[in-house]
């Protein structure tokens, strides 16, 4: 689905990505780990074209995306739910989602609609008059999240989706992971909520200083404490 190779990305003087390579398969979801710096948005925006490489490969559903905007590089099927979650504070919970609305670029179809949007998360169909910044943190994610599926990806980038919310809440965002990657839907989400990675993450990699310095899965994190305590402070 996704393949980085020694991707190198720069803000200004200041070299950030320094060699990054990993794969998100069709159908999973791959965690990205790290304290606050390590790159992990760098990584996001750089794969999103929001900031350009200066180094490397970026190869997504067979299509080197290095050199295309950002544009683009989202039209080939990549949805992004920001960190923040940047809900537009002008627009009802409904204009939300429907102005991100698209077929699916490689079938032609919209597997993913209003009503199937509002058949995962009821809430937001409950409140759709409601202006978007009139929900509670957790029910913004939800949005933002809906907004992102309404583009109809076939890769899902997901940016700190746990930030702010309290931790029943953070469980029902790993249910809804697990609940999208039954439809086989690929996602990478970068996190620092170690229990988000384990619940919802097939893989996970640990980004440290603009590289990747462990990947495995959650298992295996679990027992390797010494890296946790490591690079993640745990």
């Amino acid at each position: 689905m996704l393949e980085l190779k020694d991707v190198h990305s720069h803000y200004g003087t200041s070299h950030i990505l320094q060699g990054v390579s990993f794969k998100v398969p069709t159908g999973k979801c791959v965690a990205l780990l790290g304290r606050n710096g390590a790159g992990k948005t760098t990584t996001i925006h750089t794969i999103s074209g929001l900031v350009k490489s200066t180094k490397g490969s970026i190869v997504f559903l067979e299509h080197e995306t290095a050199s295309l905007p950002s544009h683009k590089i989202s039209r080939l099927g990549l949805g992004l739910v920001p960190q923040g979650r940047r809900i537009f504070p002008s627009l009802t919970i409904r204009e939300n989602l429907t102005m991100a609305a698209r077929e699916n670029l490689k079938t032609g179809k919209k597997d993913w609609g209003l009503e199937k949007v509002y058949d995962l998360f009821p809430v937001l169909k409950e409140r759709e008059k409601n202006m978007g910044t009139q929900l509670s943190g957790g029910q913004q994610q939800m949005l933002a999240i809906g907004r992102a599926l309404m583009t109809n990806p076939q890769l899902l980038l997901m940016d700190e989706p746990s930030e702010g919310l309290a931790p029943v809440i953070i469980d029902q965002v790993g249910d809804i992971i697990n609940e999208l990657k039954k439809t086989g839907l690929s996602i990478l989400m970068v996190e620092q909520n170690l229990s988000l990675a384990f619940h919802a993450a097939d893989e996970i990699l640990i980004m440290n200083k603009g590289t990747i310095v462990w990947k495995g899965t959650p298992d295996e994190l679990r027992a390797a404490e010494d890296i946790q305590s490591k690079y993640l402070g745990v």
